[in-house]
């Protein structure tokens, strides 16, 4: 099975390598231009190639990645420092910016400084959040453009499976029994088949919501392939609570289209999220979800009596080579947050969350634009999708999250013009609840 896997893998990913080249229009609209398109697939691209290409120098080579990124916004004309459309855009890339310069701060002045070389990754991450900013005010992005980036992604994580036979980790057995219908737990070539599955989740969520017809059929079964091969059931459970919501906001859209969600539902939503996080930390088990608890345990002991400033990320990289803290990463984006600045970060990165959710749509879509974000809430909960104080390979999952200003691109949406027309209105409580509808929909970037 493992072999049949690997070889349905491999042509998955070169159909959908040919798929992006022939359907290179509709991904540079998608994108609002075909040098957006370019430089931010590419991006995303070799920053999930780096640990091939430079091996333990990968988090060098995304650094550079990154710099090129902006120095080509601004070469090719493309930067505009009046930055994305909308507040809530910008706000979101400020209070990212701010979370930074709170972390940073707490990481310097908390016990004897920053440990070890972290400060040139808080360096790259500033650059990120520019390269962003300026990204922003060059084009208009729909959620097409997460569909296709991590379709390309896929590819390149796929293409190489039938003849790379470490693509593969074995099924565990006992306390964490796990394994897929493919006999084997499908990483490629990263160490853990979590990564893939997580990026998966992003392209198949937004493939359903953002495309069409046969393309959308065709990523989701794609993504499916992949999803099943890694035998994730993180991905699983994120990706059926999500599930809700898409078929909510699919289903909602039929009669009735908002232009935003509601501030009151926004802060709620996250307020929630923020909350659950903070209880799964402090009552976790040693051998909670998976295991997860070992890493949070340690995280909070060693925070106790600064779980307002927390002490810096850095900090846990000098547990780790003492061995007083386990080899993995956090586990939870909440968790690093509260590691790295406490509750006050904690704070900052729900309202991100809620300057992402808030953040308005040209279509009218916003339920289908922000299944993403829902998807972020909740996969956070025990992988790291965003890391503030960094850039990776699923960076730019949260860079298009931000560019996102609608659900449909612009041919899309003229194709469609006339079906989302109102229909009686039976949901206008639920109207109230969301925000604005369609017939706002034209000004609602300018918020």
């Amino acid at each position: 099975m493992t072999t049949l896997f690997g070889v349905l893998l491999s042509l998955g990913g070169l159909a959908v390598a040919g798929w992006l080249i022939h359907g290179r229009r509709s991904v540079a609209a998608a994108f609002g231009g075909g040098g957006n398109a370019l430089a931010l697939i590419g991006f995303a691209v070799l920053a999930n190639a780096a640990p091939v290409i430079a091996g333990d120098h990968s988090s060098a080579l995304i650094g550079v990645l990154v710099l090129a990124l902006v120095v080509w916004l601004l070469v090719a004309g493309r930067g505009r420092f009046t930055g994305p459309p909308g507040n809530w855009r910008q706000a979101c890339l400020a209070l990212a910016g701010a979370l930074l310069v709170w972390c940073v701060s707490v990481d310097v002045f908390t016990g004897e400084g920053v440990y070890g070389s972290r400060l040139p990754a808080y360096g790259t991450a500033a650059l990120l959040l520019l390269a962003v900013w300026l990204a922003g005010g060059a084009a208009t992005v729909s959620l097409g453009a997460m569909a296709y980036t991590g379709s390309a992604v896929l590819s390149l994580l796929t293409i190489p499976t039938v003849l790379y036979g470490q693509a593969w980790r074995p099924c565990t057995s006992g306390q964490l029994e796990k394994c897929s219908l493919a006999g084997g737990l499908f990483k490629s070539f990263y160490e853990s088949e979590n990564y893939i599955a997580l990026v998966t989740s992003f392209t198949l969520v937004a493939g359903v919501c953002a495309l069409r017809g046969a393309e959308r059929w065709a990523t989701a079964a794609f993504c499916l392939l992949v999803i099943v091969a890694t035998g994730s059931r993180t991905s699983y459970l994120a990706l059926a609570a999500v599930g809700v919501w898409v078929v909510g906001a699919l289903l909602i859209e039929r009669r009735r289209q908002y232009s935003r969600i509601h501030l009151a539902l926004c802060a709620a939503l996250v307020a929630g999220a923020a909350t659950t996080a903070a209880y799964l930390t402090w009552s976790a088990s040693r051998t909670t979800l998976s295991n997860r608890g070992n890493i949070w345990v340690h995280a909070r002991e060693y925070i106790a009596g600064s779980e307002i400033t927390g002490v810096g990320v850095s900090k846990w990289y000098q547990l780790r080579d003492l061995n007083e803290a386990p080899h993995h990463f956090f586990h939870s984006g909440y968790v690093l947050a509260i590691f790295s600045g406490g509750f006050v970060a904690l704070a900052l990165w729900g309202l991100v969350l809620v300057a992402l959710l808030r953040a308005p749509v040209a279509d009218g879509r916003v339920l289908s634009a922000k299944a993403p974000v829902a998807l972020f809430v909740i996969y956070s909960f025990t992988e790291v999708v965003w890391n503030p104080l960094s850039v990776d390979g699923l960076t730019w999952i949260f860079a298009l999250m931000v560019l996102t200003t609608a659900a449909l691109t612009p041919s899309d949406a003229d194709a469609r013009a006339g079906q989302g027309a109102d229909r009686p209105d039976v949901l206008a409580g639920l109207r109230r609840l969301i925000g604005q509808g369609t017939r706002r929909a034209t000004v609602a970037t300018r918020d």
